[in-house]
């Protein structure tokens, strides 16, 4: 008898043990590229990978040293038609808080935005802070 509570005491104490959930490493490389035809939703928004940036659409990259291009609206007038251009900036991550300093047609840009998630075909960050100066 004393065998077998000890079994049912180790099986319970077993089973109830709750394994620890790391968290999730994001590999520096998946958000490395272009990302293109963000959807947004309260402050929030998804981006799909793309090789290259679309002509004539918003759309951002990251590259490695670490450079920002931000492809926008290169003026005041948000009329069609509406002319994009690439502005070139910088970027910096700490933790899953990424912060960017670029350009814009009137002045400097920085945004601050939580890392959400990130894989090889799927960026999603919620806006934190976005500041701009003339």
């Amino acid at each position: 008898m004393k065998n077998f509570l000890t079994l049912i005491l180790t099986t319970f104490l077993w089973s109830a043990c709750e394994k620890t959930i790391e968290p999730k490493v994001i590999p520096p490389d998946y958000l490395i590229g272009s990302w293109i035809n963000p959807i947004e939703s309260d402050s929030t928004y998804t981006f799909t990978k793309a090789n290259e940036l679309k002509n004539q659409e918003y759309g951002i990259t990251f590259n490695p040293k670490p450079s920002f291009i931000e492809r926008k609206n290169v003026s005041w007038c948000a009329t069609h038609p509406i002319y994009y251009g690439d502005f070139n900036g910088s970027w910096s991550k700490l933790g899953t808080t990424i912060d960017i300093k670029v350009p814009f047609w009137g002045g400097i840009a920085e945004y601050q935005w939580e890392l959400v998630s990130v894989d090889q075909n799927t960026l999603t960050i919620h806006v934190l802070k976005e500041d701009y100066h003339r």
